[in-house]
């Protein structure tokens, strides 16, 4: 029976200036927790999960690594953490980089996007095994406008758009092959699956529970605290 070996991506890198905290974002409690590691209690508990790599800003190397170890030291999955690059785009490649050969698959996940469930995770890995991509979306609720100096200029149709979330799940030679390509090219990105389209391959799409949100603010916190204490996800 052929081994499968997938690896998981968690973004760690940013400096999460958006939350205007002297800590970077991903570091912050979330009950007392930091949010990274319940992003991370995910994929160290997942089944279809064998391997996890870690960017983090290079000043953070020896803090991420301590703090995993503090809360999965009995844990026997394999993690590393890698110094992040400048821009998103080139810490995903460098821990594309870092991946097994064997990698069947890739899950990509930003690490201030705590409330993933193992149920999510299966959905993807089952879609990406036979379609090679796929993308947790969801529904995108207000009316979307263009504007343009100080201006409206165009109201925009919402009934075929959804905002994409993470995790986003590639076949390893895809994802690979679609950063070599970018890179090339000098196409950037800030999400995964858009490298993939534009080199035209087709990227499938999974609803998922809104409640997957990105923590970018204090807003964001403090909704993400509301969801812990009323038990809204497990």
């Amino acid at each position: 029976m052929e081994k499968i070996l997938n690896t998981a991506i968690v973004c760690a890198a940013g400096s999460g200036i958006r939350m205007g905290s002297s800590v970077k974002k991903q570091w912050l409690p979330l009950k007392d927790i930091p949010i990274i590691i319940h992003t991370l209690k995910k994929f160290f508990s997942s089944s279809i999960i064998q391997n996890i790599i870690i960017p983090a800003p290079e000043e953070d190397l020896d803090f991420c690594q301590e703090l995993i170890a503090k809360y999965f030291h009995d844990s026997d999955k394999p993690w590393l953490v890698i110094p992040g690059g400048m821009e998103r785009q080139d810490s995903i490649f460098a821990a594309l980089q870092y991946c097994p050969p064997e990698t069947n698959l890739v899950f990509i996940h930003d690490a201030v996007r705590p409330f993933i469930t193992e149920e999510l995770l299966d959905e993807l890995y089952e879609i990406a095994r036979t379609e090679r991509a796929v993308v947790p979306v969801a529904r995108i609720k207000n009316t979307v406008k263009m504007i343009a100096e100080d201006y409206i200029i165009k109201t925009v149709p919402r009934e075929n758009l959804v905002q994409a979330l993470t995790p986003q799940v590639f076949s390893y030679e895809l994802i690979m092959s679609a950063y070599e390509k970018a890179y090339e090219d000098g196409y950037i990105s800030t999400d995964d699956s858009a490298l993939v389209e534009y080199y035209g391959a087709k990227v499938r799409y999974q609803f998922c529970s809104e409640i997957n949100l990105k923590i970018t603010d204090e807003l964001d916190l403090l909704f993400a605290e509301w969801i812990i204490e009323h038990n809204l996800i497990q």
